[in-house]
């Protein structure tokens, strides 16, 4: 019961309904898809570019605004420097008195205080001199350094890279305050420190270094701020991909990890990565003349909130359209198939011998042309069946016409018989030997019925037709043969070899007049045994050779009216392809003895 309702449920699917159904809903629904993908892709790839526009005018907004910071703590460290009390440290070096010394870093100490109070954007400032001692300090602290006792800057790279640029100032980040300051509780507060050489004017050369360090909240409020955009994070990055100020204070300090992404060969750019496996879009913008990076993460589904709902909409609409297509193709192709069915009803009832049915409505597609030919099948069928009544009926009556003609030769051998023995009786011994070789050569029209003989049986027959025409032609006519005896048992159809030769008789030699030869050989190369008949007669004619060439290549289109004269050799040549197929058959042409020459192409058969 299971095998039979396993068998139906595969018949079902075996079913070109059902098979087309399931086809064209698939290739709908992956047309739907790749459509639906397409365009949600191309809506986020819009959202993209719209998201790194907006940016980039939010970065070239702030690149102004840093540089102006720079700008101006660049002209107030010149300011700061040029000042006589900074000239006189910067010439003493801590060689005067001390009591000048104190005056001097009094001074300085409240010309710091003065500036960082007027300018909020700078945190602390600070003087390093040659002799590794230094002075500064923010609103809130102050630090003096004297030779010797230790200093982080002057162990640190910095101090060799301002060494490097001078007079040009760095701008260093990702540092404290508490690189600062010694001995004192660590100040965690990120600061940019824009670092110069300083020389007082007098002198050629570097004795000291000024550090004005720009706090690390304010600049970041410049361009973090600039954008309303929610979660997301921006940051600047040097050249080494190092984060020198940041929206997430974490990070500062620390390597940019898709500083690898960023082309640096263009001043902006963007391109999509993930962040705690979250998808981003990450914007680029290089600073003028600072080679620092303005580097914007927008997580992407800050801007494809519609877009998920819009994505909710396009399944929802890919599986409504599924069950659309569904109905519709159900419906449709059970309509469309309908004419299917209805030809395999009519060919089963053909097959239960209910014959000749056709349809009278024919649809105008392609079951229409399938309707047709059955139509067309259908009433052929009858008609072979009754033209193939009427030849078995034909085969029946040549049965019988055969049978009743078989009663003629045995009656022509008798006689043939009695005559001889009448001859014998008046002693006209050439009669009797004529009249036993056409004997021998009608015995085996009634005594044997096979249609293949050997070639030793058909030269046996020959042999006796060769006798009859010498005594008509007194002798005239010589016969070579040159066949080995080891094709004797090579098989051929049975007199064929007769009629080539009466032919050449007929229509060659007998008009000479002269002692003629006729020749007859064999030889077999490869599979294909090739017999040939010679004569030394006249010849044929190039006009009707091309005659008797051509009906003997196309005997289907030659009948024996078209091939008179020729009809010995238009039969055999029949014979044979019906017989072996149309690679064999006979070859005719004027040969080396000057008569005609005829080769037979036969395969080998022992």
């Amino acid at each position: 019961m299971k095998i039979i309702k396993l068998k139906k449920v595969l018949d079902i699917f075996y079913s070109l309904r059902t098979q087309l159904i399931l086809y064209y809903m698939i290739i709908s629904l992956i047309v739907l898809s790749i459509g639906a993908y397409s365009s949600y892709s191309y809506i986020m790839d819009i959202l993209k570019k719209n998201s790194e526009k907006y940016l980039l005018q939010q970065f070239s907004q702030a690149d102004y605004n840093i540089q102006n910071v720079l700008n101006n703590v660049d002209r107030l460290s010149k300011i700061f420097s040029l000042n006589d009390n900074i000239q006189q440290f910067l010439q003493d070096n801590y060689s005067s008195s001390e009591f000048k010394a104190l005056e001097t870093q009094k001074f300085i100490l409240d010309r710091i205080t003065q500036f960082i109070s007027n300018y909020d954007y700078i945190s602390s400032i600070y003087i390093f001199t040659e002799n590794k001692g230094g002075i500064g300090g923010s609103d809130t602290y102050t630090s003096i350094v004297r030779e010797n006792t230790g200093n982080n800057f002057f162990e640190s790279g910095m101090y060799d890279k301002v060494k490097k640029a001078f007079p040009k100032a760095i701008l260093e980040g990702g540092i404290t305050e508490s690189f600062y300051r010694n001995y004192e509780t660590v100040d965690n507060a990120f600061v940019l420190s824009f670092a110069r050489g300083l020389r007082p004017i007098y002198e050629p050369s570097r004795s000291a270094t000024i550090v004005f360090n720009i706090d690390e909240k304010y600049l970041s409020s410049i361009y973090a701020n600039s954008s309303s955009l929610r979660d997301g994070s921006m940051c600047i990055v040097d050249e080494n991909g190092k984060v020198i100020s940041g929206s997430n204070i974490k990070s500062i300090g620390k390597a940019y990890e898709m500083f690898s992404a960023i082309d640096i060969k263009k001043d902006y750019g963007s391109f999509t990565s993930k962040n705690s496996g979250d998808p981003i879009q990450v914007v680029y913008y290089k600073l003028k003349s600072t080679g620092l990076y303005l580097v914007g993460e927008v997580p992407l589904q800050y801007f494809s909130g519609d877009i998920i709902i819009l994505r909710k909409v396009i399944v929802i609409v890919l599986i409504m359209s599924f069950f659309a297509i569904f109905i519709v193709s159900f419906f449709w192709l059970r309509k469309l198939t309908k004419p299917l069915n209805i030809i395999a009803a009519k060919m089963s009832d053909v097959s239960r011998g209910n014959l000749g049915l056709t349809f009278s409505k024919i649809p105008k597609n392609e079951f229409g042309i399938v309707i047709r030919r059955f139509n067309e099948m259908s009433v052929s069928i009858v008609d072979l069946i009754r033209k193939n009544d009427e030849i078995q009926e034909g085969k029946r009556e040549l049965e019988i016409e055969a049978l009743q003609y078989q009663i003629n030769p045995h009656f022509l051998y008798n006689t043939l018989n009695m005559i001889k023995w009448m001859a014998a009786g008046i002693k006209a011994k050439n009669i009797v030997d004529c009249i036993i070789a056409l004997g021998n050569m009608l015995k085996p029209l009634f005594k044997n019925t096979e249609p293949m003989c050997t070639i030793k049986e058909e030269l046996e027959y020959l042999e006796n037709y060769i006798k009859i025409i010498n005594w008509r032609f007194s002798n005239s006519v010589c016969f070579k043969l040159d066949i080995k005896e080891e094709f004797y048992d090579c098989k051929l159809p049975r007199f064929i070899l007769q009629p080539i030769v009466e032919n050449s008789i007929n229509h060659g030699i007998q008009k000479q007049g002269n002692k003629d030869e006729i020749n007859i050989s064999a030889f077999i190369k490869g599979t294909i045994l090739h017999i040939i008949i010679s004569d030394s007669g006249k010849g044929i004619d190039i006009h009707k050779l091309a005659e008797i060439k051509g009906s003997l290549e196309n005997p289907e289109n030659t009948t024996q009216e078209s091939s008179k004269g020729s009809i010995g050799l238009y039969n055999i040549n029949r014979r044979i392809k019906l017989n072996f197929g149309d690679e064999y058959g006979i070859w005719i042409g004027n040969g080396e003895l000057g008569g005609a020459k005829v080769i037979v192409k036969i395969p080998v058969i022992h």
